[in-house]
């Protein structure tokens, strides 16, 4: 089954160049079309085509001769949301989901950029539960600290490098796929960096990040737009909904309804309410443990949160993460800043959280990040 939804923004001139984003998700693919600068940054296409079911194969490991026709079934889809969306480019950026990759922050004594080359996959090899023959690396610096005291009484001053990893085969995936999609891969990105991009755009506070999405839930913590932590879990929207489902005896589409109807708002029931607060409060447990981990690390506090994923427009809550995290809580507005025709303002109002990642590849030209590590077969 699937379902398709589009805009084709036609009746824009479009630019020269512009720049795809590409989420391939475990329940749809979603695209996003952007040309310019950061000051005059245009939306050309956008669209979603949903499939309720084999794409959640992608979590699963590559074998067999399943996955070619996987990949192809994925190509099939990125195709047709093309056309359907009237997108014009085909130069695009994809996302790789939090949960496919390691991503860490490490303290190292000064040194080189020949010695971090050196050290770098020393380090990884530490952290990363494979070979580091079998994954992409790449890093940044992303600031110093002052240490313990050095001889003399002199702090040690200490670098802050972004590490991050992927399995060479999960990049070679989606090398795959760009391909049989007949799209150019500008760039392969870790969706943390394409969250941060749309949805903290030139805010320079601390602030976390909730992206509830259909298969698993990614929370992040940035400074002044600089992913400083991050984390992947189960608990997600399709938990939810099988939550709703299980308890009382009916279908996965009948619950799902539900849950977006009611959510844990002031119209649903007891029941409904107390079975999503279940699950939610796996999702709040472990929001709490990273913002602590960011305080005790860095000796700075959280200020806000941003929702983003499909679930994040759930009614009620907004309210009930504020109230249990003591933080102001909204939703992200990724389309903000773009120039489209106004018309269309309450549709990309409705729809923004679920396009964060979509739009922050689509971006990546028009405002770099400060950190983005580049990742490549």
């Amino acid at each position: 089954m699937e379902d398709v939804m589009w805009n084709p923004l036609s009746m824009i001139r479009r630019p020269a160049r512009s720049l795809l984003g590409i989420d391939i998700g475990t329940s749809s693919v979603k695209v996003a079309e952007i040309a310019g600068s950061a000051k005059e940054a245009t939306l050309l296409s956008y669209g979603e085509l949903r499939s309720y079911g084999y794409l959640t194969r992608l979590r699963e490991p590559l074998q067999s001769s399943a996955l070619t026709m996987l990949e192809s079934d994925v190509a099939e889809m990125i195709r047709n949301i093309l056309e359907v969306s009237g997108a014009r480019s085909r130069r695009a950026s994809v996302g790789i989901p939090l949960f496919s990759s390691f991503f860490t922050t490490l303290e190292l004594p000064p040194m080189t950029q020949q010695e971090l080359q050196e050290a770098i996959p020393y380090q990884a090899q530490q952290i990363v539960p494979i070979p580091v023959s079998e994954v992409i690396l790449d890093w940044e610096i992303i600031g110093r600290i002052g240490g313990t005291q050095g001889g003399g009484g002199q702090p040690r001053e200490k670098l802050l490098v972004l590490l991050v990893a992927v399995p060479r085969e999960v990049v070679d995936r989606y090398v795959r796929i760009a391909k049989l999609a007949a799209v150019e891969l500008e760039a392969l990105e870790v969706e943390a960096f394409s969250l941060v991009r749309a949805a903290f755009r030139g805010d320079q506070r601390t602030l976390a990040l909730l992206d509830i999405g259909a298969r698993s839930t990614n929370m992040l913590v940035a400074e002044e737009g600089t992913v400083r932590l991050s984390r992947s879990i189960d608990a997600s929207g399709s938990e939810l909904t099988s939550a709703v489902a299980r308890s009382l005896g009916i279908g996965m589409g009948r619950a799902e309804a539900m849950k977006i109807a009611y959510g844990i708002g002031d119209a649903a029931s007891p029941d409904i309410r107390r079975l999503l607060t279940g699950v939610l409060e796996t999702i709040v447990g472990e929001l709490g443990k990273l913002v602590a981990t960011y305080r005790r690390n860095y000796g700075k506090s959280v200020e806000a949160l941003v929702l983003t994923g499909g679930s994040s427009t759930l009614p009620g809550l907004t309210t009930y993460l504020s109230d249990r995290l003591s933080l102001p809580v909204s939703l992200a507005v990724p389309f903000r800043g773009l120039h489209y025709p106004q018309e269309l303002e309450p549709v990309l109002e409705e729809i923004g959280p679920s396009f964060t990642v979509a739009v922050g590849l689509a971006l990546r030209h028009a405002i770099p990040s400060a950190v983005t590590p580049q990742l490549s077969s």
